[in-house]
């Protein structure tokens, strides 16, 4: 099957990064991998997974962009293509023009795709977000997104109608999560003994301490604030627990960051937490840590999380805690004993007894993690499932 993927860019980000797995996963299990974008610092791993990459400037959010559709068509028409997958509002509308004035004996399935809520205002929001559910197909990144979308943009309910036709009798709107590279995120591959010598030896503090991990990029809303509360309240109850902020500050926000750093001093924290910046050994510290939090989203200063950090601790068979987002979608189906209770925090990431409950919880009496469905491998392969699925409806 060749499949071609529209995305605004391959930089960094979560979008560039899931559409580079999942072009990559594709070209593994032998599909004609394709990826249309503006370029970016991403296109070298892709290419060099059997992947193939063709630069146009997708991330164009001009009103008239016949130039860059009269490309597009063409690029698809010599592609020719079985699957059309638009990532975002932006390709969405870009794909769903040209698919339109493609004939209809050269036109690819078209899917659309979204990954978190579209931002508002006088252009995405009037033009290309409606562009979403355009697809025969469309995937969204989680249930709730999923729900959100029909209830915004699709009339009517989703089960066929009489007299519809095949096309229209496909289940249109479906939940795809992100999956975790297992290959990667391998939990029966043993940590290194090196490794944890060396860690121990550069941080002793951490010796026979309860890890509790908090990763992700640091900034305003996205849990660490929220996490050195959970920490303070933990720490009056046992000594043996140590918080570590994992990620690199976001581009403007170095003050936030110190201010972070003297905040936990101010609490009392300074042997009980560290902040570790950006690493490249997440997969040991998911295995040696007890608890993974996901806090993004706390305060409402952000939207949920997307629940990567939660599906990579369970891939590693570490629990995890999520205040909101898909995380808590993950937990619902690998690991209950991670929910917050109702009336707990459940609904508000700002309260700490919820979190601090949940953890002592899981410190005491941890149940286990059962990580199935979520690899990027079976993602891929159930995505492939429904396109085929697409393929044969439409040609019945």
């Amino acid at each position: 099957m060749r499949i071609v993927q529209l995305v605004p860019s391959l930089d960094a980000g979560e979008l560039a990064q899931e559409a580079l797995e999942f072009a990559q996963e594709l070209a593994r299990q032998g599909h004609e991998s394709i990826v249309v974008s503006s370029g970016g610092a991403l296109v070298s791993r892709l290419t060099l997974h059997n992947c193939q990459h063709f630069a146009l400037p997708l991330n164009q959010k001009k009103l008239l962009n016949g130039r860059l559709h009269r490309k597009l068509r063409r690029q698809l028409e010599s592609l020719q293509a079985d699957i059309l997958l638009c990532r975002g509002p932006l390709c969405a509308w870009h794909g769903a023009q040209v698919h339109k004035r493609m004939a209809p004996s050269q036109r690819p399935r078209l899917v659309t795709s979204i990954h978190q809520w579209p931002s508002t205002g006088l252009l995405r929001g009037r033009r290309t977000n409606p562009a979403l559910v355009q697809g025969e197909l469309v995937l969204s990144a989680s249930r709730t997104l999923g729900e959100q979308l029909a209830q915004r943009y699709v009339a009517g309910p989703s089960s066929p109608q009489p007299g519809a036709s095949p096309t229209q009798s496909v289940e249109k709107l479906r939940t795809l999560y992100r999956g975790v590279n297992t290959r990667e995120l391998d939990k029966s591959a043993p940590v290194s003994g090196h490794w944890h010598h060396r860690l121990l030896n550069d941080f002793p503090q951490l010796e026979e301490r309860n890890w509790l991990l908090l990763p992700g990029a640091i900034g305003p809303g996205r849990g660490q604030e929220r996490f050195l509360d959970v920490l303070a309240a933990l720490k009056q109850e046992r000594a043996d627990i140590f918080g570590l902020v994992v990620g690199n500050v976001v581009p403007g926000q170095e003050k936030f960051a110190r201010s972070l750093e003297r905040r936990a001093e101010s609490m009392g924290l300074s042997e009980y937490v560290l902040f570790l910046g950006e690493r490249r050994d997440m997969r040991e510290l998911y295995a040696s840590a007890r608890i993974t939090f996901d806090l993004v989203g706390d305060r409402g200063k952000m939207a949920p999380s997307s629940g990567r950090i939660v599906a990579e601790s369970l891939a590693m068979g570490c629990p995890a805690i999520a205040a909101s987002g898909t995380g808590v979608e993950l937990l619902q189906q690998c690991f209950p004993q991670g929910l917050l209770v109702a009336g707990e925090g459940a609904a508000d990431a700002a309260n700490v007894e919820g979190l601090v409950e949940a953890a002592n919880k899981i410190l005491e009496h941890p149940r286990p993690v059962e990580f199935s469905g979520f690899s990027l491998a079976e993602t891929t392969s159930q995505a492939v499932d429904w396109f085929r699925e697409l393929q044969a409806i439409n040609c019945a």
